[in-house]
């Protein structure tokens, strides 16, 4: 991981600023309290988020803003990553707000605990660190001074449980924990499968006794199967005689029933031969009767031509009279309207329309003109009233002639339909005659057939068909009951084939039981013995190959800082430093201030070291952060940090101090200034 820039807006006392790196050594130089910290701070803020003990909103929002946010930029491999983070204020605390998380270009907007799910894969770091602190961060890239210093002073077992955890060791004390959990699962197991089979030789027992009771039950089947076989034989014997004489009753029965249809149809014939007798003799005096009404001889005559004719003549008649009338009506009113005129005429001395003198000869000849019409009105009168009734006349002669015409025609229809039923009863008469015929044919036909069913009746022999039944009613109940009989033990071995059933099934579970109680036996033995005792060379063997090369490392350090030949320091088996001085031991605490520096530095760079070598594949390897690595440091001591950073073979170094000399160690100085509140970058 190679860091490239960050931006920083509104966090602690930047406002908005881009702090760039680069490949080497930098040196974040500045007086106390200009913000050089500030900056390691949000690099962890932007990788991991907020820290509950560690990092907090509050500490790093700067005061009097809502919103803050920090952009880093850095390299892994062949990937760039951008990450934001952002930071808002609540009513009642400062809180992580979402962020993007961009991998070459391509951005994914996530929520704070998403980005660092993401970034703890990127950096190859264990999942366990997603809900913790990420150790394996803060004591391989950045370890603020004072916390490597508190390691080297708490107590022992703390010191070992925090490089367990950083080393990924604690893994093991991890699985022998869980081991203790899986045995003591395990004997609860063992107990409870212990438990589980202790009826199991009272259930073989019980199997036994049911299977023997089986054979019994099968046996007696195999009896009651011998008789059923015999009383269906004889039931069958029997069916077949019943069978016999069921069908001669089938056929008495047949016969009997075909005797009862002859007899009844002897009888219809013999009603409807009395009927027709009867028809015959009425329908002989009704035609007595018409031939004396009818006769032999009547003259045909075609009524409703001459009626039609008649009929249109009367039409014509009628619409000449409409016709007449008419003009007869027109006259009358022309007539008596020429009168008016006249009449008008002779006292007219002013024309009504121009108001002038109408003269005496010209009155005269309007006058003449109009007598004139009114004569040729009367006239046409005259003559019109005369054919007017001609017409009439001739009309009511056409309606006495029609009338007598349909007097005619009614009596011929009646004559007709006399005549009709004359033919229509002799036809009638002749047909009974021949349906009389058939009649007496069918019912000689009867009385044979009805002669030959009551011989075949009497010669019929039904048998002992009711000692028969009698005899099957008995075969019946015996085969009912053996099917009883058999149903009831068939019942029996159902139940105890079902109960058998479930004996095996309980067996072999408990058998299954038991063959996993050898199993869980031997598991637990395998874990409480050689599986802890192997868990305890493995971690005893890691534990010393690093506790080798960590003290290798922090001996070498350490004497490149301090030039001091009655001064030794090594660790022991705690981890703890061991202090000699001109042959005698001493505790760490009585060391300079200078030299307690030096060892807690010496132990962060052997403990970055042995990390990486341990945890190989995390990708974190190519950064270091130092704050204030050089605190109490004397002048040749200082000198001795420009060996110790030739030494250290890591490709990115960010420095923080604010001791000037550093200055000519590093290849490239970030001096930062605080002016009101707000830090500048020089």
């Amino acid at each position: 991981m190679i860091i490239k820039n960050i931006k920083l807006e509104n966090i602690r006392s930047y406002s908005n600023k881009a702090i760039s790196f680069e490949m080497g050594s930098t040196l974040l130089s500045g007086d106390i309290g200009s913000g050089k910290s500030s900056i390691l701070q949000a690099i962890d803020f932007a990788l991991f988020g907020l820290s509950r003990g560690i990092l907090s909103g509050e500490s790093l929002l700067r005061y009097g803003t809502d919103r803050g946010s920090i952009e880093l930029n850095f390299k892994i491999k062949d990937k760039e990553v951008k990450i934001r983070r952002s930071l808002k204020r609540s009513s009642t605390s400062v809180v992580q707000d979402s962020g993007f998380l961009e991998i070459n270009g391509i951005r994914e907007e996530l929520s704070a605990v998403e980005l660092k799910q993401k970034i703890l894969d990127l950096l190859n770091y264990p999942k366990e660190t997603l809900t913790k602190k990420s150790l394996i961060y803060r004591y391989t890239v950045y370890t603020p001074q004072e916390e490597m210093k508190s390691i080297l002073l708490n107590d022992d077992k703390y010191r070992i449980d925090t490089l367990r955890k950083i080393f990924n060791i604690d893994k093991y004390k991890r699985i022998k924990d869980n081991s203790k959990v899986i045995s003591y699962y395990l004997r609860e197991r063992i107990k409870e499968r212990e438990t589980l089979i202790l009826d199991l030789e009272d259930l073989k027992n019980d199997k036994k006794k049911y299977e023997e009771e089986l054979n019994f039950l099968n046996d007696n089947l195999k009896n009651i199967d011998s008789k059923f076989n015999v009383i269906l034989i004889k039931i069958k014997d029997k069916k077949n005689e019943i069978s016999l004489i069921e069908e001669k009753i089938k056929l008495f029965n047949e016969l009997k029933k075909n005797l009862e249809l002859n007899e009844l149809d002897f009888r219809n014939v013999k009603s409807r031969i009395d009927n027709c007798e009867g028809l015959i003799t009425d329908l002989t005096e009704n035609i007595r009767r018409l031939e004396g009404e009818v006769g032999y001889d009547f003259k045909i005559k075609d009524y409703n031509s001459d009626i039609q004719i008649a009929k249109n003549k009367i039409n014509r008649i009628d619409k000449e009279l409409l016709e007449i009338r008419g003009k007869l009506s027109e006259n009358k009113i022309n007539y008596i309207n020429s009168e008016k005129v006249i009449n008008e005429l002779k006292f007219l001395n002013k024309c009504p329309t121009c108001k002038q003198d109408v003269p005496d000869e010209h009155r005269h000849r309007l006058i003449g003109k109009e007598e004139e019409s009114l004569k040729n009105f009367k006239d046409n009168i005259k003559n019109l009233t005369s054919d007017e009734n001609k017409l009439i006349k001739e009309a009511e002669s056409l309606r006495e002639s029609l009338e007598q015409l349909s007097n005619e025609k009614n009596k011929f229809e009646i004559f007709r339909l006399k005549r009709k039923n004359l033919i229509e009863k002799r036809e009638s008469l002749e047909k009974i005659n021949k349906e009389l015929d058939l009649y007496r044919d069918r019912i000689r036909y009867v009385e044979n057939n009805i002669s030959e069913l009551k011989n075949k009746i009497e010669n019929t022999d039904t048998g002992n068909y009711e000692g028969l039944r009698k005899e099957m009613d008995v075969l019946v109940m015996d085969e009912r009951k053996i099917l009883l009989d058999r149903t009831s033990i068939e019942t029996k071995v159902k139940n105890i084939e079902g109960i058998l059933v479930k004996l095996n099934e309980s067996i072999l579970r408990r058998e299954k039981y038991r063959e996993e109680l050898f199993k869980l036996k031997n598991l637990r033995s395998f874990i409480d013995g050689d599986f802890v005792n192997l868990i305890d060379e493995i971690e005893k063997k890691i534990m010393l190959k690093v506790h080798g090369d960590f003290n290798t490392l922090f001996e070498k350090w350490f004497n490149i800082l301090v030039d001091d030949d009655n001064l030794n320091v090594s660790l022991n088996e705690d981890f703890s430093p061991l202090v000699e001085q001109n042959g005698h031991n001493i505790d760490y605490l009585y060391l300079s201030g200078g030299e307690k520096t030096a060892g807690a530095l010496a132990y962060r760079l052997a403990l970055n070291q042995v990390i990486n070598n341990v945890v190989s594949n995390i990708q974190t390897k190519d950064l270091i952060i130092l704050d204030e690595p050089t605190d109490g440091f004397s002048e040749s001591q200082l000198d001795r940090m420009r060996v110790l950073l030739e030494e250290l073979d890591i490709s990115q170094i960010i420095i923080v101090s604010h001791n000037p000399k550093i200055e000519s160690y590093v290849d490239r100085v970030v001096r930062l200034n605080k002016k009101e509140g707000i830090t500048e970058v020089l």
